[in-house]
Order: structure tokens, then sequence, then C-alpha cells
């Protein structure tokens, strides 16, 4: 649900539209004393009126003009009206001199021309007269006629507002308020529209109210917002219709009713109001507070976007975007966004870059979505800076920079945006851009998930499952992943069903884990569907099928997910499901370990090895375990050592096969047993080099066995490694230490 904001309207190029009644209708004049006519009727008196105008009374003279001005009782005629107030302000009338001044203004019956009307407010507030005052401050805080001067616009607003006019306190305060001609004073501003209020002016009760509304020169109070916003609404005024209606939708300072917001933006909207329009056509598009109407919110949104409201015209690219009460048209959209994006509008410019980004409506250009993304991002819009940031993580349409990612998702992040607080726990569990910090990685994403973002809760799970900067705890893992998995995150599907394979955190059950692999599988994601597989080929959870195993790890080869590949493979090579078939396998193998597999490696080292499906090839085969090897899988490892051995493919080193022979040992959980199998045998000449070598390599000895194995030094070295350890000392070089040294390195960094 798109949200709209609490615009207070208070944002005016002048604040003239505060105090003057009509654009160009001024407010009607009293009764002359000279005209105390009694007449028969509304002709009647308008033929006195005009005779005592024709006779030179200024103030039947203004009469007139206004009657002309307004089509009261005559045909409206702007010109006209020029005439008569002409005729009196050349008499020094100085009402008649303000109303002259407003015609030349608004080019109304005359020529627009702002110096004349400088002239005629001039002549009317050098008379002490507080409309002309008021409205000659217009003139010089608009820049119009007159050289700007907000200083000057304050102490015209000031000698009108010392009589009581309200427009000018008004307007006096507005200034005060904001800075604007003098130091910024929100007392004064709140005094001056307690004057307005207290006289009963709609605006000056509106702008109090929304002081109270943010505690600015008055203590903070919604209910007295909500008095004085109920005050001017039920004088008419639009602006505070639309801020009271705001109010009753939140339920702030009253009770929560949309209802009777609805009916308050309604009859602001009437009025014209653009911002009243747009939240009238927000709560049609929800259904809130009034039956929900797409097709009657767009209609709103587009009176609203036709006077050029910013928020309107987002909207509307919205309800493109999502063909809400339109048909779904994506060029329509940007038209309707960049238009709101032109004037600044921070949400409109993120929708313009996501556009770009996803080349919807308009050609791809992430350079083109970056640049959008930017000028939102520099305004403080959260949503933007994650979006910039994340082209910053991914390096495009940027160049790759992890630490301005990690910067921009901050930003957002601490203004509480769930999805920025989970990225930036990405970067930090994996040193990107910042220090690597697990407890900081948990502390952002604890954050977005208490939120209820799903890929923060799986996140947090994940981390809770292997321990990282938080103690181990599956069932909380479980309980995570389950909260993510019922907003169906498939990721969090996934890691769920794996917790009731393995029974992690919840009682073991293989149905449970094949029912959440499935939901995953839906929606087409490669692991879920692989992990089908592999429950099928097994029987776990669902009786052993062959077939339906291939069938799905057919569907998660085919997205190129490398296990699947390397699996789907060995149901191949093995005729599971299918006629056996070595090409086929080899051809997935290939697939996977051209992806980095080190699995797909490592089978296809065994086919080189073996020539088949291939010509036998010893140096490719030991080219292919290697390759697996140093990505750390065992079998491979283990080939490597026999290679070495053997001096299959290779130059025999006993040496160096003792080393992958130890590195192939350090994740088995019967490592002794095979330590008796794969280094029992070795020449302890061999040990020695190979101990001393990655004692070297650790750092806890210098050189290698070039010159043979010193045994004193190799002896030392072991010491302080086992010292360092925690391993019990022994004065030889034993399978142990030798695993636990292969062990050690494989911690510290990759295979050599």
């Amino acid at each position: 649900m798109r949200i709209h904001g609490f615009v207070l309207g208070l944002m005016l190029a002048s604040p003239a539209a505060l105090a003057s009644p009509s654009p160009l209708i001024p407010a009607a004049p009293a009764p002359s004393d000279i005209l105390a006519i009694t007449t028969a009727g509304p002709e009647a008196e308008l033929r006195g009126l005009r005779l005592a105008a024709d006779s030179g009374d200024a103030e039947a003279q203004i009469r007139l003009g206004y009657r002309y001005e307004a089509g009261d009782g005559v045909d409206r005629d702007l010109a006209e009206a020029v005439y008569w107030y002409r005729l009196a302000a050349e008499q020094g009338s100085a009402r008649g001199q303000a109303y002259l001044g407003d015609m030349y203004r608004d080019g109304a019956g005359v020529a627009r021309d702002d110096a004349e009307a400088v002239r005629w407010y001039r002549l009317s507030a050098a008379q002490g007269y507080d409309r002309g005052q008021t409205y000659l401050g217009y003139m010089y805080q608009d820049g119009r006629g007159v050289e700007r001067s907000e200083a000057e616009a304050v102490r015209l607003y000031r000698l009108a507002a010392e009589q009581g006019y309200t427009p000018a306190q008004a307007s006096l305060g507005y200034m005060a308020e904001n800075g604007r001609g003098g130091a910024l004073d929100t007392a004064a501003a709140a005094y001056w529209y307690g004057r307005a209020a207290e006289a009963d002016y709609a605006v000056g009760q509106r702008l109090l109210g929304t002081l109270y509304y943010f505690g600015r020169g008055v203590p903070q109070s919604d209910g007295e917002a909500v008095r004085l916003y109920r005050l001017a609404a039920d004088q008419g005024d639009a602006e505070a219709r639309t801020n009271l209606g705001w109010m009753c939708e939140v339920g702030r300072g009253t009770a929560e009713d949309e209802a009777e917001a609805v009916r308050l933006y309604r009859l602001a909207a009437d009025q014209g109001l653009a911002r009243a329009q747009a939240n009238l056509a927000f709560m049609l598009d929800g259904g809130r507070g009034v039956a929900e109407d797409p097709a009657e919110a767009v209609r709103w949104y587009r009176l609203a976007a036709a006077q050029s409201y910013a928020r309107a015209e987002a909207e509307l690219g919205a309800m493109y975007d999502a063909g809400r009460g339109v048909a779904e048209n994506d060029a329509k959209a940007m038209r309707w966004y960049r238009l709101a994006a032109k004037q600044g509008y921070a949400q409109a410019q993120n929708s313009v870059g996501i556009l770009y980004e996803l080349g919807q409506g308009v050609a791809e250009d992430n350079a083109e979505a970056a640049r959008w993304y930017r000028l939102a991002a520099d305004q403080g819009y959260r949503h933007a800076q994650t979006n910039l940031g994340w082209l910053y993580e991914s390096g495009r349409g940027v160049a790759r920079d992890d630490a301005e990612a990690a910067r921009l998702y901050r930003l957002a992040a601490d203004q509480g945006l769930a999805r920025a607080q989970n990225n930036l726990g990405d970067l930090y569990r994996d040193g990107q851009g910042v220090a690597r910090d697990d407890a900081e990685a948990v502390r952002w994403y604890r954050l977005a998930a208490d939120q209820g973002y799903d890929r923060a809760e799986a996140s947090l799970g994940w981390m809770l499952e292997r321990g990282r900067g938080v103690p181990e705890d599956d069932a909380e893992a479980a309980r995570l992943y389950r909260l993510a998995a019922d907003q169906g995150l498939a990721r969090a599907q996934i890691d769920l069903g794996d917790l009731y394979r393995d029974g992690q955190g919840v009682a073991p059950d293989d149905a449970e884990a094949v029912r959440w692999y499935r939901l995953a599988a839906d929606q087409g994601y490669a692991r879920a569907e692989a992990n089908l597989g592999w429950m099928h080929e097994r029987g776990r959870g669902v009786p052993k099928d062959y077939a339906e195993a291939l069938r799905w790890y057919r569907r998660s080869a085919d997205q190129g997910y490398a296990y699947s590949q390397v699996n789907l493979g060995r149901m191949y090579e093995r005729g599971r499901g299918t006629p056996p078939n070595e090409v086929k396998a080899l051809r997935l193998y290939r697939l996977a370990a051209d992806q980095g597999s080190a699995r797909g490696a490592y089978h296809l080292g065994r086919h080189f090895k073996a020539g088949r499906g291939v010509a036998q090839d010893d140096a490719e085969a030991l080219r292919w375990f290697r390759i697996a090897a140093e990505k750390g899988d065992a079998p491979a490892q283990k080939e490597l050592g026999i290679a070495y051995e053997t001096g299959r493919g290779v130059a025999r080193d006993e040496t160096e096969a003792v080393i992958w022979f130890a590195r192939s040992l350090t994740e088995a959980d019967d490592a002794p047993e095979y330590a008796a199998m794969l280094l029992g045998a070795r020449s302890p000449a061999a040990k020695a080099a190979a101990a001393l070598r990655l004692l070297a390599a650790l750092g806890y000895a210098s050189g290698d066995d070039a010159g043979g194995a010193d045994g004193s030094q190799v002896q030392a070295a072991a010491e302080a490694f086992r010292r360092a350890e925690g391993l019990p000392q022994s004065e030889s070089v034993d399978d142990a230490l030798l695993i636990a040294l292969a062990r050690k390195e494989r911690q510290s960094g990759p295979s050599s």
C-alpha cells in the first residue's frame, strides 16, 4: 500500500494565498454612509448606486466596481470594474487604490502590470490602509513590480497586523515561522497566528493548529491542533478540512474515523484542493472509510495531477504501473512518474529509477536508474538510498563500490527500512565494504526481522543455525525460518525443510521436509527442486522413485544449478530412472565444473582417469582433480595423493602425497581409521617433510624439505604448534599432527 503524507500546504511562493479572499474579487465594501438608500428592490438599489457613483461618490464607485467584478446584479465586466475603481482611486480613496492595484496585479480588465499595481498599493498603504499595506507587502515578498525585499514585506505586514488586519497577521506569522525577512521565531509566529485565530480568521486558526501539531512555538498538542483545524474547517477552509481529515484518518487528537476523513477530504476536494483530491483518491484506492473504487481513485488523482500536484502525478503513475483503475501501461506510468520527478518529488524519482532498472516502459538503463535514485537519495528518501546501494553492491550502472553500498544502506537502515537493515547485515556477514562482524550482522538482521521482514528472518535463522555472531540455537533458527517460510520466502522454506530432514531444532520429519521443499520448488527455486530429487532418490519422506528424482534434478539442472547437474550426471552414469549414458553424464559434470563446482570437477577427473565417455588422459584427470582438491573436495584430494604416490600423470612425490592425504582427512568423522590406510604406510621421512612444509605454511617454521627435514627443526615447530592449538605433546610426527596441520591450513586459507 502506498502511503500518503500529511502535507500541510504551507510551502507557498507567497503567503498572499493566506490572506486574499479571492485572486480577483476583493471583500465586498461596507455600506456607505452616503448611500443610506431605502429602495423597493435590487434594480432600484442599482440605479441609486449608479447615480451616486456618477455624482463622484468614491464609496459608490467602489461598490459599483465590485458589482461588475463579481457579476452581482449586472453582467460581469472586469473592464467596467477597473473603470469605477480608477475613478475612486484617482479621488484618493485608499480602498479604491488597493482594489485597482489588485486588477493590475492579476491582469483583470486591464493588461497585467506589476509596477502599476505596486504604484497603486503604495498610494493606498501611504494612507495607512491595512489592505494596501498587506498587498504591497506581498509584492515585495515576491519581487513583483519592485525589487524583492522580505524585510520590507515584514515591515508592511506589521503595520497592517497592528491595526488588527487578520490576513496581515497570518502573513506576519508565516514570515516569523519560516525566518523570512527576519529571524526565525516560532513563538512570534504563534502570537500572530493566535491574534488572527482569536478574530475567527480561518487561515490563522489553521496555521496555529499546525504549530500545535508540530509543537513549534507552543507545546505540542494534537488535541489543540484538531480543535483549531475544526474551527477553520467549519468556515470552509479547504486546507483545514484536509488537515482535519488526516487527523481523523490516523486517529491523532481525535478518535480514528476513516469515514469522517473521507467526508472532509471530499469537501476539500470539491473545492479543488489538489492535496485533498489526492488523499481522497488514496482512500478510494484502498477502500478506507469508503467502498474500494480504483477507477474513481484514478479520476481524483487525475484532477489533482491536472494541477501539477506532484504526489498525484506519482500516484497516477503507480496506478498505471499496477494496472489499478486503468489498464496497465508502463509507458504511461513512466510519463506520470517523470512529471512528478521533474518537480523534485523523491518517491517519483525513485519510481523512475526502478523502471529504468527493470526496463519497463523505457529501455533498460542502469546508469540512468542510478542517476534518478541518487536524486531521491540525496533528499534522504530511504528506498532510493537502498536501491542505489544495491547498484553499487552489484556494480550495475556504477562502478562496484561495496563501501558506498554500505554507506547508503546505513542511511536507510538508520531510518528503519527493513530491507536496508537486512542488506547492511549481509555486508557485515560477508565483510563487504565493512570489516566482517557477525555480531553486527546479527544486530541488523534482528532489527529487520522484528519488523517481519522475511529475508532478515531467514538470514537471522541462518546465523543462529551456524552460531555466527550469536550462540548456536537450532530451535530459534527453526522458528525464524518458519516465520519467513509462512510468508512464502523460498529459501526459508528450504532451510526449514533441511532442519526437518536432519532433525535440527525440530523433531526429524522427512514428510514435513518434503512439504516445505515442494512449496519452494513450486516457486521454481532450483535448490528446492534439487532437494526434492535427493529425497525421491533415497526414498525419504516419499517412496523411492528414481524417475521422479531424475525429473526434479533435471528441472533444477536446467536452471544451471551445479549441484543438480552433478546429481543428474550420476543418475545417467548409473542408469537410475534412465538408461545409462556416459556422454550425457560427462556433459553435465563439465557444465557443473565450468561453474566452479568441486564435485563436477572431481567427477570429470574420474572419467578422464578411467577413460569413461572420453579418451583416457592422466594429465587431464590430474588437472580436474587438482581443481576440485583445491576447493576442499576430499575424494579429489585423495586422488591427488594417489597420483603423487604412484607418479601417474605427475612426477612421483611422496611428501606431496602425504600432504594431500592429510588434507583429505580434515573433515572425516572416521579420520583415524582412514589415516591408518592413507598415512600409516608412508615413510617417516616423507611425513616429517610434509609436516615441515605445513608448519612453514602456517608460520611455525621456515623453509621446506628441499634439503631434507631437520628432525630438531620439525620437533621444535611441531611443539610450538601443538602448544598453540592445545594439543597433547609428542616427540614424533604422527598422523594426528598431520591431520591437525592440514585442518588448520584449511581454516587459514586455500590449499596450495
